[in-house]
């Protein structure tokens, strides 16, 4: 059996409840519903292993709930982390398959589908949430690369890839560099928007 791996967007602005004008996040969320929809009619036996950033920051003390990110009466069953609760809020009914919660990507496990929660930089126009920041697009382009499975602009070699993507307005980078490792055997780049300032993707791998 083979893995899959998607990639969504970690943004609250993929709520429909917290952001009902952002037309983008509106497609980006149709799109990561059909594409993780696809892979499990596709694989009807898979379990779901969540990746997602448990930095202090996006960690909420009441479990399931975005009220933290002013959505109070949307609730998701589980979850204390905001790359999580969006990751459920995605799923739907199948967030009941979810079998385990991680915050690296590590080995891809073949019997399941990894649905990893992230987004580019943070810094792509001077409405972003960082501001403009310098070298922003070279991160957006980069992390394009990354998810379309073609090789990414290269990164000087006395840089570490981490701190260059941190220095370009990417809030986990480290998350980044794991996917960059992998080598899926296909990989579509489905749907990637910048309009609120910050990198936004829907990607599929097989692994």
């Amino acid at each position: 059996m083979k893995g899959y791996l998607v990639v969504i967007p970690g943004s609250p602005a993929l709520v429909r409840e917290l952001a009902p004008a952002d037309d983008a996040g509106a497609r980006l969320l149709t799109a990561a519903r059909r594409v993780l929809g696809e892979v499990l009619t596709h694989a009807p036996d898979l379990g779901i292993e969540l990746v997602g950033s448990r930095a202090p920051q996006w960690r909420t003390r009441r479990e399931g709930s975005l009220a933290a990110w002013g959505a109070p009466h949307v609730e998701v069953g589980t979850g204390r982390y905001l790359p999580e609760l969006i990751q459920r809020y995605v799923l739907g009914d199948d967030a009941r398959r979810v079998t385990s919660v991680r915050d690296d990507v590590g080995k891809i496990n073949p019997e399941a589908l990894t649905v990893v929660a992230v987004d580019g930089s943070a810094g792509l126009t001077a409405r972003a949430p960082l501001a403009l920041v310098d070298g922003a697009a070279d991160a957006d382009a980069w992390c394009r690369a990354v998810l379309s499975g073609t090789a990414p602009p290269d990164i000087p070699p006395e840089d570490d890839a981490a701190a260059w993507l941190s220095a370009r307005g990417v809030l986990e980078p480290d998350l980044w560099v794991q996917l960059a490792s992998l080598t899926p055997a296909r990989a579509e780049l489905t749907l990637a928007d910048a309009s609120l300032g910050v990198g936004r993707y829907v990607a599929t791998w097989e692994m």
